[in-house]
């Protein structure tokens, strides 16, 4: 079943019969089936655009390219509001003059703030349409435009953990931007031995954990993986500012890692876009032994009050309780 923003743009199918447009991070990866006209897609994240990767008006990436102009385009309003204002920064200048702009998402999600983030690119933003429990808000930009830099929406900061210490980088949009989470940080206090040969970081956000692996054990193969553009980019600039020799994957779950490992690592995701979405953990503790080679293990932080444990038991092994917190467990098993 088509999502309810694209239902929404649906019922505005006027607009896409003149001109050219962009949607950015749309929920349904298959959208452009559903629109008639002149539209392209742009996607951060490679679950929606894995089954429509050979489409040449598929991208995927960080950063859509700067060569194309528009005379619109949608952004899908992402859950931190900073992932929008950088989104809005860089695609205002690929936009035709008195082109549109526009913000669409589900009213729970904070698209109502739509105006005020539209705000500075033209006179005054508007609600287009409204139905299914979402809004659409457009504006004509119509201002002159500072350069975007991503060096202003970047972060670099530095954490310690034991003996070690790392410098970690960060933009909006990725999974605690900006600072290591209290889930995280239990996680790596916990883990004492990591073994050489390949080991996986799986949902990696901005690579704190797999650098960590890497700098336990010099001798470890880390592999490093995401369903997050923007969080594969943090990831790759943490391994260069700490000099660590990493991989990164773009991944939907464990779909597109074709190699087994000695160990596994993760602080799994529980959020598809604004949604809570407990379903990515759970088909991933399902499957995390087929990429697990014999007596590979499994160490995972998530909150206290998940039924982790019991999928661990049946997909794997029984987990023992390496640390507790009122808020997190950190789980280890053993195939």
């Amino acid at each position: 079943m088509l999502s309810p923003t694209t239902q929404l743009l649906q019922r505005n199918q006027a607009l896409f019969e003149q001109g050219n447009w962009l949607l950015v991070n749309p929920e349904d990866g298959a959208i452009l089936d559903y629109l008639e006209g002149d539209v392209r897609a742009f996607h951060q994240y490679w679950h929606t655009y894995r089954e429509v990767q050979s489409d040449p008006q598929h991208d995927f990436g960080l950063l859509p390219p700067r060569s194309d102009q528009y005379d619109g385009i949608i952004v899908f309003m992402p859950k931190a509001k900073a992932h929008a204002q950088m989104l809005l920064a860089y695609l205002s200048a690929m936009v035709k003059a008195d082109g549109c702009l526009m913000l669409v998402g589900e009213n729970k999600s904070g698209v109502k703030s739509a105006p005020k983030l539209l705000a500075g690119y033209g006179h005054k933003a508007i609600k287009l349409d409204g139905a299914r429990h979402c809004s659409l808000y457009s504006i004509v930009v119509s201002k002159s435009l500072p350069a975007f830099s991503l060096a202003d929406w970047e972060s670099q900061f530095e954490i310690e953990v034991g003996d070690h210490s790392l410098t970690i980088y960060s933009l909006p949009g990725v999974f605690n931007h900006g600072k290591l989470d209290e889930g995280t940080r239990l996680l790596l206090e916990h883990i004492k031995y990591v073994p050489a040969g390949p080991v996986l970081d799986f949902a990696c956000g901005a690579g704190i954990v797999g650098s960590f692996l890497a700098k336990l054990n010099a001798k470890a193969t880390v592999t490093l993986s995401d369903t997050s553009a923007i969080a594969l980019y943090c990831a790759e600039q943490t391994a260069a500012l700490n000099q660590l020799s990493l991989t990164c994957i773009a991944s939907d779950g464990l779909k597109d890692i074709n190699q087994n490992f000695a160990a596994i690592y993760t602080n799994p995701p529980f959020h598809t876009g604004t949604k809570t979405d407990y379903s990515i953990t759970r088909s991933f503790l399902s499957s995390a032994a087929t990429k697990l080679g014999a007596n590979g293990s499994l160490t995972l932080v998530a909150n206290a009050f998940l039924d982790y444990p019991e999928l661990m038991e049946t997909a794997i092994n029984a987990p023992q309780i390496l640390a507790h917190t009122s808020r997190f467990k950190v789980y280890f098993c053993r195939k």
